[in-house]
C-alpha cells in the first residue's frame, strides 16, 4: 500500500457531500493501493470495506453503487426495512435495488433495535428478528449478505458478535481496524484523509446525505422528505383517482435520478 502526507490529498482538507467528491475519495483510496474486501473476508493489510445504511434514499443509493461499479469497487448496501419513507417490496424500489446487485454490490439488513425493544434486549431475541427481516428481504431481492447493520446503535451493540448472523460493529470490523463513518455529516469537521492511512479499515456512508450539489445535513433530510411527500401524493391519486395500476415507470427516473 503506498502512503501520502495528508497535505499531498487532495480530500484531506474540506469535504463536500457530492457525488464527485465520494468519486475522488474513493479514487484516492484505491490509488493508495486498497483493495476492496466483504464481511465474509478475513481483512488483510491494504483491504477495506465499503458499507452504505440507506436510510431513507435507495435512489441515491443506486447513484453511489454506480460511482463504485466504474471504479471496480463492490460495496455492501444495508436496507432498512421499518423505514417509513421507502418499502423494499415496491416495484420501483426493488428494481432499484436489484439493479445495485447486477452492478455486484450486495444488499444486507440495516436492522433497527428500537423498532422493537426500548433498551437491552436477549441476544437470542435479537438473532430472531434480524433472520425474520433478513428473510423479509431475500423474497424480495434474493440473495442477500450474511452481515447486518445495526441502525442508531446503542452502546450494548458494540463490539458484539451474534449467533447466525455478521455484525458490521463486531470487534473485528469495529474495533480492530479503522472506522470512517459519515453520520450527520461529521465529515465536515475533520476529513477521514487527514490522518495517515491505517493498514485496513471500514467505510460507512449514508446515501441521503449526499448529491450532485454539496448541502447541509437539515437540508438533506427535508429535500428527501419533501420528495417523498410528492411522490406519496401521487402514487395516491393515480392508483386510488386514475385508477393507474401500472407501477413500472411510476416515478422511476426521479427514484434514481436528481
Amino acid at each position: 500500500m503506498t502512503t501520502h502526507r495528508p497535505s499531498d490529498r487532495p480530500c484531506a482538507g474540506s469535504v463536500a457531500f457530492t457525488y464527485d467528491w465520494y468519486e475522488r475519495f474513493l479514487t484516492e483510496l484505491l490509488e493508495a493501493g486498497y483493495t476492496p474486501a466483504d464481511y465474509d473476508d478475513s481483512l488483510e493489510p491494504g483491504e477495506m470495506i465499503v458499507r452504505h445504511d440507506i436510510d431513507f434514499s435507495p435512489r441515491k443509493a443506486l447513484q453511489m453503487g454506480r460511482i463504485e461499479a466504474e471504479l471496480g469497487i463492490e460495496a455492501t448496501y444495508f436496507v432498512l426495512l421499518s423505514c417509513p419513507l421507502y418499502n423494499v417490496f415496491y416495484k420501483p424500489i426493488r428494481r432499484a435495488l436489484q439493479e445495485l446487485q447486477s452492478m455486484g454490490h450486495t444488499i444486507g439488513v440495516h436492522f433497527s433495535t428500537h423498532q422493537y425493544w426500548n433498551g437491552e434486549a436477549a441476544p437470542s431475541d435479537v438473532t430472531e428478528r434480524v433472520l425474520a427481516e433478513r428473510e423479509a428481504l431475500s423474497s424480495a431481492v434474493g440473495d442477500v449478505s450474511g452481515a447486518v447493520s445495526f441502525h442508531r446503535p446503542d452502546e450494548w451493540l458494540f463490539r458484539r458478535s451474534f449467533e447466525g448472523f455478521i455484525s458490521t460493529y463486531e470487534e473485528r470490523f469495529f474495533t480492530d481496524i479503522a472506522y470512517f463513518g459519515d453520520s450527520n455529516q461529521r465529515w465536515r469537521e475533520e476529513s477521514p484523509l487527514s490522518d495517515e492511512l491505517p493498514e485496513k479499515l471500514q467505510i460507512l456512508t449514508h446515501p441521503g446525505l449526499w448529491g450532485e450539489q454539496d448541502a447541509a445535513f437539515e437540508s438533506r433530510l427535508a429535500e428527501e422528505v419533501d420528495l417523498e411527500l410528492d411522490r406519496t401524493r401521487r402514487f395516491m391519486y393515480e392508483q386510488l383517482v386514475d385508477k393507474r395500476y401500472n407501477v413500472d415507470e411510476f416515478q422511476y427516473e426521479t427514484d434514481t435520478n436528481e
